[in-house]
């Protein structure tokens, strides 16, 4: 979604609309019970990013799965392509 928002050259006001329109299921349900807390003037995208993330890409996860990509290794005939 980042790199689509910089190709068009999204404005930052309106990547949070446009983000939670792609949202479906528990995504969307917590978009739809966390914005009226959430949207003010100062809630950018950068927090939005921040929120969704620790919802559902938990510090946690990404460190193990940070992990997993440093542990992985080659066997047998396997390339790097």
């Amino acid at each position: 979604m980042e790199k689509m928002f910089t190709v068009i050259e999204v404005p930052e006001e309106k990547k949070m609309n446009i983000g939670a329109y792609y949202f479906s299921s528990e995504a969307n349900i917590w978009w739809n019970t966390m914005k009226d807390k959430l949207l003010g003037p100062d809630f950018t995208w950068s927090k939005f990013l921040a929120e969704f993330r620790a919802k559902f890409y938990p510090a946690a996860v990404q460190r193990q799965k940070e992990k997993e990509f440093m542990d992985l290794k080659m066997s047998g005939s396997m390339s790097m392509m």
